[in-house]
């Protein structure tokens, strides 16, 4: 600041040397006149210059003047800045605590502080500084429950972001209950590869980012799980929570087109997840009355492993519904289960149930099919059966035992 006012100084010297010599070496030297009012001055011009000049150098030294003592010297003003750093740096780790344990209403305000009244130039809406903490803010306003605050921080980001805008404007969406912009959103982003369109910051967040999309991706199909089906448009089958889409798809209506969506479902669907999740999908067949595909499905799984809760549900098909091909279908598979497994019990447990099935009014027959199960009385699924086979065969027992058998029952399941 004082290298300043000494160089403006000597500049108007300079130029106040030059305008005498010039004002001196005229012929005709002229005066300057001033009228106001009553007032009247006049003077030579070579002293008006020189008034013109000492009156800008005494305005040009005030100022500094001024400056000096409203702002502070150059000290001064540092310590202040980093006074007001430090507030901002502290609203902004009260923020990160804050969304640490959840309260996420003090994050957001704790966050707008350090937004708001800084010195670190991370002014709200500056995109090229701000986008990253635009984006933290809008998360942490979708987790307060602040959707508009959160669309809002959107709208204020780089383009480079533009992606990662995106995928939280479908979770804002999903979290305010717009299920079908949510869909619209994830959409879109899971066409841009197939465009050619693959930003610089999606490239570089890989496969996290198409992850993320998975996971909104299944928790928009737990909200409407056959909806979802209607689509051509999935993520990544590694990426799709499947065990979550199947619960979905077990407990809410079906539509009327349920076999068409199945089969989409089925073609989306690897090989080896249906393998994995295959009680799940026999389940949601047999609620959807598609008999002859959930044994289908049973007897490809079995023809591999030995799965005993899928075991348990396609023999409970078997005996209760009137399936084309269900006898053969049962006494192949079981033949080749005791072939592969013969010392197991669930594979008893099902021969045992098809042979009561078979021969329910010879009672010889049902105690003969029983004393395969001697060597397995500690098994608890035996014993709960064995409990249900008394109550059937039982039917005028006293209330007393019958709750305490039924309560046996309840708690082995």
């Amino acid at each position: 600041m004082t290298d300043g006012i000494i160089l403006i100084v000597f500049s108007a010297i300079l130029l106040l040397v030059l305008a005498i010599l010039a004002n001196a070496l005229s012929d005709d030297a002229g005066f300057v006149l001033i009228v106001w009012h009553q007032w009247q001055i006049q003077t030579s011009v070579g002293f008006a210059l020189l008034a013109v000049i000492l009156l800008s150098i005494l305005f040009i030294v005030l100022f500094f003047l001024i400056r000096v003592v409203w702002f502070g010297s150059e000290y001064f003003y540092q310590k202040r800045k980093a006074l007001t750093r430090r507030k901002t740096l502290m609203s902004l780790d009260a923020a990160i605590r804050q969304r640490l344990v959840a309260n996420f209403p003090a994050a957001f305000a704790a966050m707008e502080d350090s937004l708001t009244n800084n010195s670190l130039n991370l002014k709200p809406f500056n995109k090229k500084k701000g986008s990253a903490l635009h984006l933290l803010q809008a998360e942490v306003a979708c987790q307060a429950g602040l959707y508009a605050a959160a669309n809002e921080h959107l709208l204020h980001i780089d383009s480079d972001d533009h992606e990662l805008a995106m995928l939280l404007r479908a979770k804002i969406c999903l979290a305010s209950g717009d299920y079908s912009q949510a869909q619209n959103t994830l959409e879109m982003l899971l066409t841009y590869p197939e465009r050619g369109i693959v930003e610089p910051v999606r490239e570089a967040l890989q496969p996290d980012f198409d992850r993320q999309v998975g996971v909104l991706w299944s928790d928009l199909a737990s909200k409407q799980p056959w909806h979802m089906l209607s689509y051509l448009i999935f993520p990544a089958s590694k990426n799709i929570d499947w065990a979550q889409w199947l619960n979905a798809l077990s407990t809410h209506a079906m539509p009327e087109n349920t076999p068409d969506r199945l089969s989409r479902l089925l073609q989306i669907m690897p090989i080896e997840t249906q393998d994995s999740f295959a009680n799940e999908i026999f389940g949601v067949l047999v609620k959807a009355g598609q008999y002859s595909r959930a044994i289908e499905l049973a007897e490809r799984v079995f023809s591999r492993r030995l799965d005993a809760p899928l075991l348990v549900s396609w023999m409970s098909v078997c005996i209760e519904h009137a399936v084309e091909l269900a006898a053969q279908s049962a006494d192949n598979v079981l033949m080749q289960l005791e072939q592969r497994y013969p010392a197991q019990p669930d594979v008893a447990l099902a021969r045992v149930r098809w042979m009561r099935h078979r021969a329910v009014s010879n009672p010889e027959q049902l105690d003969a099919a029983l004393e395969l199960l001697l060597p397995y009385q500690n098994h608890a699924l035996i014993q709960q059966y064995k409990l249900i086979w008394q109550l059937e065969r039982q039917p005028d027992l006293d209330d007393q035992f019958r709750a305490t058998l039924l309560n046996k029952i309840n708690l082995q399941n």
